[in-house]
Order: C-alpha cells, then structure tokens, then sequence
C-alpha cells in the first residue's frame, strides 16, 4: 500500500513540475534566478493540481475501510510512475534546445500517467464498494431470513400463551383455594410473553415484540408508539432491518447506561405534513467515529436503506439523550 500511494503521490507532483516549468517558459521566456512571479506561479500550479486531485478524492464515495492493494496494483503503479519519468526526461538528453513543443510532450506524457493510475485507482475503488455492497446484502438477507424465523417463534409463543392462560384460569377456577400464591407467580411468569405488539404493520409487530423481549431480558425499558399502517411502501426485508438495526443500537447503548433510570428506549412512527417521521431516542451514546464496529455497521445499513426510500436521516444528542430521526415521504 505505501509503494501504492507512493507511486502516485510521485507521479503526481512530477506532472505538476512538467507543467509550472512549461507555463514558467510560456509566461517569462527571459527570466531567470529567483523571482517572485516564478515563484507565484509555481505555488500556484502545485495547489491547482493538489487541490483539484483532493476534490476528486473527496467528492467520490468511499468504501468503509481501506482499499485492499495487491502486490500486483502496487508493481504496476510503481512501473507505470517509473515509465512516465524516464520518457519524460529523455526528451532532454539530446543535444539540442529543448522548445515549447518538447515541453508540451512532456507535459503530456506526464498527463497520461496520472490519468492511467487514476483510472487504476477508480478501479480498485469500485471493486472495493462491490464487494462492500455485497457484504452488506447478504447481511440483509440473513435477517429477513430472521425475520421468518422470528414471525413462526413469535405465533408458536403467542399460541402457547394462550394455551397457558386457558390452563391457569381452569386450574383457578376448579380449585381456587389450592396453591393460590402459586397460581398467581405463574400467572405473572406467563404475563411476560404476552409482549405481542399490534401497530398495523406485520412486519413492525414481529420487530418490536422481539426487541421487547430483548430489552426485557436487559433490564430495559421500551416505549413504543407506532402507527405501522404508513409503513405499506417498505419492503419486508428492509422495514425488518431498519427498525432491527435502529433498536439494536439503541440497545446496545442502553445497556451501557451507568443509572437504571438511563435504561429508556422511546420510539415514535407517525405521519405529519405528508412524511412518514420515526423517531427513536436512547441514553447517549459515543461519536459514531468512536463507535464499535458493529454500531457503525448498524447505521451503514440504516443509511443505505434510508437513501434507498429517499429519506433523510439526522443524528442529535439531547442532554444525556440520543435521537435518532428519520424521515420519509408518504408513499402510497
């Protein structure tokens, strides 16, 4: 990787030599020695250059870690920077003046090996994103697959609960002084599965009961006020995984709470002014640069999935708070 960016970074700066020595003869033919302008003009090829080279680095997207060079990416880079500069300069071996037009080819020659490492560099680049957005799809994949294993768990534990609660009021009701205490302690036992939430989406209902078993487990509270029926225009498989990501992070920050009273996750999903507004707010958590690896992989999904439904998604502390607002266009 160093010999990578180490070819570039040369051939960089030697087109932009080529090119101040080929306006510095074009704009001061007779100047020489130390002069300000000389200088003025080299400053300010060198920063064109630089600066045109880190916009263009900075304005396309990046994958999320570094781009895996081989060693086959840095030889070519390091013989394609090799190349250029030996072809350059041989243009000033022979015995006669260099002229404008042997500096143009130069300045050429320079230009083609810059645009040949950059298309390499793009290359790698797209390679990297594919295999990113591959990573992440077979991700979404997993949890709707998950999803359905969830739905069947959560209907066999509903079905179940129902069979409990019929059983427990029988036994009550045919002996109802016997093992009362006990009765009661099992009754409150099976209470705790009766967390089937009904926000008029399927796919919410299987998300939000399985998160509030989770937080249940966890000695978290979740709050949750959900109109799911302005959810219709999401896909299963990316409603699953938005809201799945969202409250594991929201979790996975609860849980660090130092004070019980912390231990609060609020969702809110309602439609205002025509978009459809989620909102959830959790204990605060650390800079998503700080974050763990699989918090910063929660809200790459969240994004995607975000831009995928043309939503707009903002991050804010509150206090000793968290929010996290997403908001869609209604689609019907």
């Amino acid at each position: 990787e160093a010999l990578y960016i180490t070819a570039r970074a040369f051939l960089l700066a030697e087109f932009a030599a080529s090119a101040e020595w080929q306006l510095h003869c074009w704009l001061f033919p007779h100047r020489s020695g130390f002069d300000p302008l000389a200088l003025a003009l080299l400053a300010a090829v060198y920063g064109a250059v630089y600066g045109l080279m880190f916009w263009l680095e900075r304005s396309r997207p990046l994958p999320e870690k570094h781009l895996d060079i081989s060693n086959k990416a840095a030889l070519a880079a390091f013989v394609m920077a090799d190349t250029v500069f030996v072809v350059s300069n041989l243009l000033f071996l022979g015995e006669s003046p260099a002229t404008m037009n042997v500096f143009c080819i130069r300045t050429l020659v320079d230009f083609c090996g810059v645009l040949i490492l950059t298309v390499q560099h793009d290359q790698l680049r797209e390679s990297a994103l594919h295999s990113e957005l591959a990573a992440m799809d077979k991700v979404l994949h997993r949890q709707y697959e998950q999803y359905k294993r969830s739905k069947e768990g959560i209907k066999l534990i509903n079905r179940r609960y129902h069979e409990l609660k019929v059983q427990i009021a029988d036994l009550r009701r045919l002996n109802p002084d016997a093992a009362a205490q006990n009765v009661t302690e099992a009754e409150r036992a099976v209470q705790l599965y009766d967390a089937t939430a009904d926000t008029g989406n399927e796919v919410l209902d299987v998300v939000l009961t399985e998160k509030s078993l989770l937080c249940e487990s966890r000695g978290i509270q979740l709050n949750a006020v959900a109109n799911g029926s302005c959810l219709g225009f999401f896909e299963a498989g990316d409603l699953y995984a938005l809201f799945a990501n969202a409250l594991d992070h929201a979790v996975e920050s609860a849980v660090q709470a130092s004070r019980p009273e912390c231990r609060v996750i609020d969702l809110l999903v309602c439609v205002r002014q025509g978009f459809v507004v989620v909102n959830i707010i959790s204990p605060l958590r650390p800079p998503e640069q700080q974050a763990s690896r699989s918090a910063q992989y929660e809200l790459k999904v969240i994004r995607r999935i975000v831009q995928k439904y043309k939503g707009t998604l903002t991050l804010e502390e509150q206090g000793e708070f968290f929010a996290e607002k997403i908001i869609f266009p209604l689609q019907k």
